[in-house]
């Protein structure tokens, strides 16, 4: 049964994936909070932010007592406060009753801030998918018992849909053969483009609702503060798996890949469109939280053996319980990067954006585009350090001799630009055998008590071997 996926899974996962998932509201939050690990967000000097939006910008998923939002991340960076008007669970619509429901003590925080950052959208097109399904399924007999057409909310969310949708006889009409697939395809074409085109066909809900909602919104917070730079944030695709994941979890025999990658394709159609129609919108600057979760090359079209690194920056490969669409701590430090490599403020780092990515286990797995940002905003550049935990040691000479055997065989480097920069210790701007050297040389010395730092010791180096 597992291996045999339905339709069905395919079409709540692609959903879902783009929603956030309806909870309590996040109260405002201040960048003086401690984590449970010592880590202390700096007090503010100058300047404030201010965060409207959705379960993203709530920090939904995240421990707080030992895990930060971008928000927290991005306002210790600046040396900012931050207050935090996120809902989970929110639409554009619901932004709107948010800003003009403040009261005044919020006014003012908004009136005064540098910074506006916006992250909303997501549940919108949840609501909009998840009411043409429910739809579908009523017109077909597909609704569990006690339920009808006339019991579907204006805006379903994703928890009506698994509660009204009857998945054993969804199940069966998906296996009923090609005229039943057909007009499940049809139907998923068909969402993708009411959501994406503004014509007399279809009915183009991003470029008629949603924008014009966010436009609304940036409206409202100009009046308040007509100085403060509005950063709204692109929505990203998590329907992006590890191949291995997929052939582990499912079997190499599966078609899930096939129909997951089908699924993909049309909502990154929708998230191009959304994307798309936010640069047309005056007053803003744009957060690409897509591109940098999907994190290739812009010369790169996602396949299902390279689908992207969502899964990295969500728990969407954990199992049962586990398993969540939002961003998990990486993902809230690649929305911080993004979000302040678009400020532009940038200086070198010693606060939260470092230490949460010196804090992660699997940072040598940190996928390279993101690695980049993470690196351009953090700065504190280290000869040597190619795994930027801030120190040289074996693990470096490891990535550069991993790097070395992998370009030596043809294949392209897995290093970053940043980290093929540390990694060639020797400045020739190749990565070979001697930078691991040099690299495992310097670790023998510093591990027998030597107190150089890595360019000195190199200057060191050099001389001996003159001599």
């Amino acid at each position: 049964m597992k291996k045999a996926l339905s339709v069905l899974l395919s079409t709540v996962i692609g959903i879902s994936a783009l929603c956030t998932f309806s909870c309590a509201a996040a109260g405002s939050s201040t960048a003086d909070k401690s984590s449970a690990s010592g880590n202390t967000v700096s007090a503010a000097q100058d300047g404030s932010i201010v965060v409207f939006g959705d379960s993203i910008a709530a920090g939904y998923g995240l421990d707080p007592d030992e895990e930060y939002n971008y928000g927290q991340i991005c306002a210790d960076y600046l040396g900012y406060t931050v207050e935090n008007y996120a809902v989970s669970g929110d639409t554009t619509s619901d932004l709107l009753n948010v800003i003009s429901s403040l009261d005044e003590a919020q006014k003012n925080s908004v009136a005064g801030s540098e910074i506006v950052i916006i992250s909303i959208g997501g549940n919108d097109l949840m609501q909009y998918a998840a009411k043409k399904i429910l739809i579908f399924a009523a017109e077909k007999n597909l609704m569990k018992e006690g339920y009808t057409a006339e019991n579907i909310p204006e805006n379903p969310s994703i928890t009506h849909l698994l509660l009204m949708l009857d998945t054993d006889a969804f199940m069966e009409y998906a296996n009923g053969g090609l005229v039943n697939m057909l007009q499940l395809n049809t139907l998923l074409s068909d969402i993708a483009k009411n959501l994406r085109f503004d014509t007399s066909k279809y009915e183009g809900y991003i470029p008629k609702t949603i924008i014009p909602n966010i436009e609304s919104a940036v409206a409202q917070i100009k009046q308040l503060n007509p100085d403060a730079r509005i950063i709204v944030q692109t929505i990203y695709q998590p329907l992006q798996l590890d191949p291995a994941y997929i052939e582990a979890e499912y079997g190499s025999n599966s078609n899930y890949s096939t129909v997951i990658g089908q699924i993909r394709s049309n909502f990154n159609d929708i998230l191009y469109t959304f994307s798309d129609e936010l640069y047309e919108i005056d007053g803003i600057e744009i957060a690409d939280v897509f591109t940098e979760f999907t994190s290739l090359p812009d010369d790169v079209t996602p396949t299902a053996a390279n689908p992207g690194y969502a899964h990295y920056f969500t728990d969407i490969q954990e199992s049962g319980m586990n398993r969540d669409f939002h961003p998990n701590q990486k993902g809230h430090l690649a929305i911080a990067a993004t979000v302040l490599k678009t400020i532009g403020e940038l200086h070198d780092d010693s606060g939260l954006l470092t230490q949460v990515y010196t804090g992660l286990s699997d940072a040598s797995s940190y996928p390279a585009l993101a690695l980049d940002t993470y690196k351009e905003v953090a700065g504190n550049f280290m000869l040597g350090d190619v795994n930027f935990d801030l120190k040289v040691d074996a693990r470096d000479a490891s990535l550069v001799l991993r790097d070395y055997a992998d370009t030596a065989s043809g294949l392209d480097t897995s290093l970053s630009k940043y980290q093929q920069k540390a990694a060639s210790v020797n400045s020739d701007d190749a990565i070979d055998a001697r930078d691991a050297s040099s690299l495992l040389r310097y670790y023998a010395f510093i591990s027998s008590g030597g107190e150089l730092s890595f360019e000195d010791f190199l200057k060191q180096d050099v001389v001996v071997s003159i001599l």
